[in-house]
């Protein structure tokens, strides 16, 4: 039923934890790939003694997040594919509910929960599910899928690019974005049944080029979004406009996000005055953990209560 894909790299200390909330589902019928991504710490090793032949263990060197989930995909037994990284767990009714979805809508092709990084409740019993048929209208403050609560199905990896090894923020956005625009609807269950490891993840500890993000992606001419959605060009000005501001803290990016504020569609000018400071302003700000969230209450506010 689940192909469930785990990408590895230095994460030993983790993803025993992974693979147990995988193992330890109420829904039993799934595969579990771990792609070690060249480890350095012994961690393919570890999931080789630990777990022997209850999970497919590949081996490549070094290549990067988005290469790992591709290989994983390319030896995908079944249908549906799940993610998880190797620093997240599921609740163990997570797979329960994917499977409900797809009993009860067996047209769906994308789906997903939201998450905690907190901590998981116990039990997790008849959850709202919604039905989401403009993503786009929705997600500029809340991408709702992640790398580590969502299901899609093969079919889309056999028809469009899978993820981009170039993209170092947001590869898996790309692709959530991409998905629903091939699936054109999906199903959300609204409640965390995924916790994401905040203290684990390494996402947020590096400053990347702009040109290695998902906002450079979605500006492109040859972007693989279809003018089906016309909300989608309204999500990327926002989404554009809501995050942009926390990469400015390098001054190389300043010429990116100058090219690409230019090319949007819409202006929201309220929310462009953060992008009228000073680099040596912004990066004093965004030095200072409580100017940096002053700043983003204020682009939330601009756009959940001004340009909604």
């Amino acid at each position: 039923m689940f192909s469930v894909i785990i990408p590895l790299y230095n994460k030993m200390q983790f993803i025993s934890r992974s693979i147990d909330s995988v193992l330890n589902q109420s829904f039993s019928d799934f595969e579990i790939i771990v792609v070690d991504d060249g480890s350095t710490d012994g961690g393919r090793e570890f999931v080789t003694n630990r777990y022997g032949s209850k999970v497919k263990l590949i081996f490549q060197e070094n290549q990067g997040v988005s290469a790992a989930r591709n290989k994983g995909i390319q030896n995908t037994e079944f249908d549906y594919i799940a993610f998880l990284d190797a620093d997240d767990i599921w609740h163990r009714d997570f797979l329960y509910w994917m499977h409900q979805i797809l009993e009860n809508s067996p047209e769906t092709k994308m789906l997903g929960s939201s998450y905690s990084n907190v901590a998981l409740p116990k039990e997790c019993s008849n959850p709202l599910v919604s039905k989401v048929e403009d993503y786009f209208a929705q997600a500029y403050s809340n991408t709702l899928f992640t790398a580590s609560s969502t299901v899609i199905h093969k079919s889309f990896f056999k028809n469009r690019e899978g993820f981009k090894i170039h993209l170092k923020i947001g590869e898996d956005i790309d692709v959530w974005l991409r998905a629903f625009d091939w699936f054109r609807k999906a199903y959300y269950v609204r409640a965390p049944l995924m916790f994401y490891d905040l203290n684990a993840s390494d996402s947020y500890k590096s400053s990347y080029n702009l040109n290695q993000t998902v906002f450079n992606e979605m500006y492109k001419e040859d972007f693989d979004i279809s003018d089906y959605f016309p909300s989608w060009k309204t999500f990327r000005d926002k989404y554009l406009l809501l995050n942009l501001f926390l990469y400015l803290d390098k001054k190389e990016n300043y010429p990116i996000a100058k090219k690409l504020l230019q090319q949007r569609d819409n202006s929201y000018p309220l929310s462009q005055l953060p992008y009228l400071l000073p680099f040596s302003f912004v990066r004093y700000i965004l030095r200072n953990p409580p100017l940096k969230k002053l700043v983003r209450n204020y682009l939330k506010f601009c756009f959940n209560y001004i340009y909604r």
